[in-house]
């Protein structure tokens, strides 16, 4: 196999993932040999290696089959001082973020399980591109790691679930050098009950709210230590997520005006009320001042501040091209307050959704010169390489565009989290049993549900 040096380690997890052995015959080469008009005699030079690793390679290791690690024991005076050494072992073995983690004792993972009816073996799925099989007693453990609570788990199910969808293609976006994270956005009571965010400070950090947090560093744990996304070896994201905790946030459906629907009924078909998830991955995110100074007419104002939204949007940017069919160019978020001046208006969703495709269009002088027409030419999908040229769509219809209320009640800004997303996926949220007794003890251990949402208003 041929590889460049700094990617000899996502091709040894990838192979991995794929069922080889991870000590795999591979030829390694210099980043120069790899650029644009690089001479590459020194690969043609090697060919003797090649020929030697298809014919004469043997795997070192002498077994198949999986691996159950052993526990980990921690001696220490106090549990502070384990605490310490549990937090520096982690970090010395790469299996932390990089901050703190909680400690998860057998205990703690079984008070997590108590949030799912699902058996601790029953397998979620494998994370690539390693390939390790994630498990619910594995998302316990990632989520107590993270500081979770058992009422989040049911909600940590559904969007692994969802990102290990096949149609997600969740080990491209692992191992790409683009800052790609996934997005999670939950519908429906459950989001109130575990009070996850989605009015001011959504994205977080948010102490009155917590969840979110939590289950989206749970969910880069998983990423990590299961599908062996470590930054340079299994991820080669150049400049990273940003984010320690992903996006994880609801929608304000309270804050949707009459007529308008949520998103997982709009995107998914789900009845009105059902808990689920909606996942994509996004690449990079911005923040557009849509408000005018208040000296224009209101309707004067919520055209500007349209084409403002339009122009953001409107860039030749290759990230399209991957949800350019059947996936998403992103999710625009406006507030409740945002929503409902614009509803007043006549705009609905889906006129602003057409007004916002329309209007994002990029010239064909622009598609040109910047070089993206070679991108859509060679795009594998015969479909995007047809598409409209002059000028050149951001996605093939504006219904693959995501608008979704959420976000402090004013009226302010919008906030544009761009795709890299071949597929939006979705999943019901399979709530215990014993919901609300977990419910109530939240309750007792975190307070008054309202009191939060003062924190957080």
């Amino acid at each position: 196999m041929l590889a460049r040096e700094d990617f000899a380690g996502l091709v040894r997890s990838s192979v991995a993932g794929m069922g080889f052995h991870r000590d795999i015959a591979m030829v390694v080469f210099p980043v120069d040999q790899f650029l644009v008009e690089s001479d590459i005699s020194p690969i043609q030079r090697a060919l003797g290696e090649f020929i030697a690793g298809l014919t004469s390679w043997a795997p070192a290791a002498g077994q198949k089959g999986l691996s159950v690690p052993p526990r980990l024991g921690i001696e220490a005076g106090n549990h502070e001082e384990a605490t310490d050494r549990f937090n520096q072992l982690f970090l010395n073995n790469l299996w932390g973020d990089g901050l703190p983690l909680v400690p998860p004792t057998e205990a703690r993972v079984k008070w997590i399980l108590r949030g799912t009816d699902m058996a601790p073996e029953a397998e979620v799925g494998r994370v690539m591109p390693r390939g390790g099989i994630a498990t619910v007693e594995t998302l316990a453990v990632a989520l107590a790691m993270a500081g979770g609570r058992p009422e989040y788990l049911a909600v940590l199910i559904a969007a692994m679930a969802a990102i290990l969808d096949a149609a997600m293609h969740h080990d491209k976006w692992q191992t790409t050098s683009a800052s790609t994270f996934p997005t999670v956005i939950v519908n429906g009571t459950v989001a109130g009950d575990i009070r996850l965010n989605a009015g001011f400070g959504l994205l977080g950090p948010d102490p009155g709210r917590p969840a979110g947090a939590a289950i989206g560093r749970a969910i880069r744990l998983i990423q990590q230590n299961v599908g062996g996304a470590l930054p340079g070896v299994g991820t080669m994201a150049m400049f990273g997520g940003m984010r320690y905790t992903n996006a994880v946030f609801a929608e304000d459906e309270d804050g949707l005006p009459a007529g308008w629907e949520p998103l997982n009924v709009e995107r998914h078909g789900h009845r009105r009320g059902t808990d689920s998830v909606t996942v994509f991955a996004a690449a990079g995110a911005t923040n557009i001042f849509r408000r005018g100074l208040g000296t224009e007419a209101l309707e004067v104002e919520a055209l500007q501040s349209l084409y403002r939204i339009a122009g953001y949007l409107r860039v030749p940017n290759v990230h399209y091209l991957r949800g350019y069919e059947e996936g998403t160019p992103g999710a625009l978020l406006i507030s409740r307050a945002v929503a409902g001046q614009l509803d007043g208006l006549g705009w609905t969703k889906e006129k602003i959704k057409q007004f916002l495709w329309e209007n994002s269009k990029v010239p064909l002088a622009e598609v040109e010169r910047t070089g993206i027409i070679q991108w859509i030419e060679s795009d594998p999908d015969p479909r995007t390489v047809k598409a409209e040229r002059d000028p050149w769509p951001i996605a093939r219809k504006p219904d693959n565009l995501m608008i979704v209320v959420a976000g402090g009640a004013h009226p302010t800004h919008a906030y544009w989290l761009q795709g890299c997303a071949r597929h939006v996926g979705g999943k019901r949220i399979d709530l215990p049993a014993n919901w609300r007794a977990l419910i109530d003890e939240a309750e007792v251990d975190l307070g008054p549900i309202e009191a939060a949402c003062r924190v957080s208003s």
